[in-house]
């Protein structure tokens, strides 16, 4: 992963300068998003809501396909981002970051409306002859999404885009270690027609990934450390949101 320190700033932000595990030269300074920033890009996911929520899922399946496009003809770009930014080996980053996305995206991007069409189920006993029972999937509204570093850009790639085909708007943060890598998930989705606000992949470390759990989304995935999913988990039951955790002790 990068190695960052920090380093001083004249502003409201946190500054990172970040340097490559691979050569140990600088590779970019990280400003990180506040409070400020994280309270603007739910604010803008929730005015886009609703109406990508309307947005007929043909349409929205489309847009999922020409990212899957998008990713094949930038696999290069990707690779080199995320090698300079892990430390990983090209035949790993070219399996988990490009292979397995490609595979999820051209996957859900075809099954999505079966899965999320309205379902029949039978009433028990007596009242099935005079009630029907139908299942309607409807979108959560804005869900939040914080990554870790050794799975930078495929997990905020699968992840936003099946909530995406859900009808909900994202707000992600990537790892502070592996920034670049998670905002090429935003730059591909709206090179393949994503509208404004649908998914925004903010810079930022902790802090800003705290901001988000607390910034009224509804509905958390995280994918890190047992220690900070336990404090997702806590901050999303007191606010009575659902959360999606996957913890394990080697993640960041």
């Amino acid at each position: 992963m990068s190695i960052y320190e920090p380093i001083q700033s004249t502003d409201s932000h946190r500054h990172l300068q970040l340097r490559s595990p691979v050569t140990l030269e600088p590779i970019g300074e990280l400003i990180c998003a506040n409070a400020e920033d994280v309270a603007k890009a739910i604010a803008k996911a929730r005015a886009a809501q609703p109406g990508w929520a309307a947005t007929p899922m043909k349409a929205r399946a489309a847009i999922v396909e020409r990212a899957l496009k998008i990713v094949l003809e930038r696999q290069d770009e990707i690779i080199d981002t995320v090698v300079k930014e892990t430390g990983k080996a090209r035949t790993d980053a070219m399996s988990m970051e490009v292979f397995s996305v490609a595979d999820q995206l051209c996957y859900y991007a075809k099954n999505a409306e079966k899965f999320l069409k309205p379902r029949k189920r039978k009433v028990h006993g007596i009242l099935g002859i005079m009630k029907q029972l139908r299942i309607l999937y409807k979108p959560l509204g804005v869900v939040g999404l914080i990554t870790p570093w050794n799975g930078p850009f495929v997990l905020v790639m699968n992840q936003a885009a099946q909530a995406m085909l859900a009808g909900n708007t994202v707000v992600a943060k990537g790892s502070e270690v592996t920034p670049f890598s998670a905002k090429l998930a935003e730059d591909i989705f709206r090179q393949a027609g994503l509208p404004e606000g649908v998914l925004q992949v903010l810079l930022g470390d902790g802090e800003t990934g705290a901001a988000i759990v607390r910034g009224g989304v509804n509905k958390v995935s995280f994918t890190g450390s047992v220690a900070t999913g336990r404090k997702v988990a806590e901050a999303c039951a007191s606010q009575l949101i659902p959360c999606t955790s996957n913890s394990a002790a080697t993640m960041r």
